[in-house]
């Protein structure tokens, strides 16, 4: 195995750990956003929040996220 694949590997192991600590609309608009490449007003139209409400959702995720590979 190449250190490319290892490294994707592990990569898609820290993913599939962060997002289990997201709920399924913080999932969503993280994707949206980072997946997608959408702005957050265009997530905003997409799902009914504004702009405002898409960043809080989006820093609260993030913030879910990295503590979820914090050594415990």
């Amino acid at each position: 195995m190449s250190d490319l694949a290892l490294e994707r590997g592990e990569n898609r192991i820290f993913l599939q750990t962060c997002f289990r600590a997201l709920t399924k609309r913080e999932r969503r608009i993280v994707a949206l956003r980072y997946y997608r490449d959408l702005s957050e007003a265009r997530i905003g139209a997409e799902i009914g929040l504004s702009q405002v409400q898409v960043s809080r959702v989006l820093k609260s995720s993030l913030e879910k996220m990295r503590n979820a590979l914090e050594p415990r």
